[in-house]
C-alpha cells in the first residue's frame, strides 16, 4: 500500500526536505501551477456541455465517450471505437451507480479502458468526486513528499487527492491541473511503456 512520505525530518507532522524547507503541496503551489495549465477549448467543452449531458443521462453515449477518452489519450482510440453502443451505455450507467471501489473496475470491461482511462471517464462525469490518475500526477506527488512506495490503487489515489485538496482549500480539478503541469514543466517522468493501450 502506498503511504505518505516521512522525509528526512518532521516538523509538526509535515514532511521536510534536506534543506529544512516544507516540500509538501500547499495552496501557493496549487494556484501557481494550475494557472499555468494549458486549458484548451475541448477540455472546456468536456467539463461544460459534455459533463452536463452525461450527468443528466446517467451514462455515456458513443460521441461523448470518445471525446472524453481521446482527451485522456488518443492512443487507444481504435479500441474505444470498437465498443458497441449498448456496452458503452450499459457499462457506464452501471459504473456510475456502483460503489466507488468498483466503478472504475466496471469501466475496465470496455475495450481500450484501463484504470487511468476509467479515472478520466469518471472525472468528466463527476469532477467534484473524482480525479484523473496518471504518471504525471504521481510524479508530482512523489516529488512533493506526498507519496512513496508503489503506485497506489485508484481508491487510494482518490483518497490522497481528496485529503490534499481539503488541506489546501481547493477542488480536485484544480489540484489535478497543478499536479499535471508541474510534472510537464519540471518533472522527468516518461509515459509508461504499456503493452496495452494507455488510458
Amino acid at each position: 500500500m502506498s503511504t505518505l512520505v516521512v522525509s528526512d525530518t518532521v516538523c509538526e507532522g509535515r514532511a521536510m526536505g534536506e534543506n529544512g524547507q516544507d516540500r509538501q503541496i500547499d495552496r501557493n503551489f496549487v494556484d501557481h501551477w494550475a494557472a499555468r495549465y494549458p486549458m484548451g477549448s475541448e477540455e472546456v467543452a468536456l467539463f461544460g456541455e459534455v459533463r452536463r449531458g452525461v450527468a443528466g443521462r446517467g451514462h455515456y453515449e458513443r460521441v461523448d465517450f470518445l471525446r472524453a477518452g481521446t482527451w485522456k489519450s488518443a492512443r487507444p482510440k481504435p479500441y474505444l471505437e470498437s465498443n458497441s453502443d449498448d456496452d458503452i451505455r450499459d457499462l457506464t450507467r452501471l459504473a456510475f451507480v456502483a460503489p466507488e471501489r468498483l466503478g472504475y473496475r466496471i469501466l475496465d470491461l470496455l475495450s481500450g479502458v484501463n484504470v487511468r482511462m476509467a479515472s478520466a471517464l469518471l472525472t468528466v462525469w463527476a469532477p467534484d468526486r473524482f480525479t484523473v490518475i496518471d504518471f504525471r500526477a504521481l510524479e508530482t506527488l512523489r516529488a512533493r513528499s506526498e507519496l512513496s512506495g508503489p503506485d497506489p490503487t485508484y481508491p487510494e489515489y482518490l483518497a490522497l487527492c481528496r485529503t490534499i485538496a481539503a488541506r489546501v482549500g481547493t477542488d480536485l480539478r484544480t489540484l489535478d491541473r497543478a499536479l499535471w503541469t508541474w510534472s510537464r514543466e519540471e518533472g522527468k517522468a516518461k509515459p509508461p511503456d504499456d503493452t496495452e493501450p494507455i488510458g
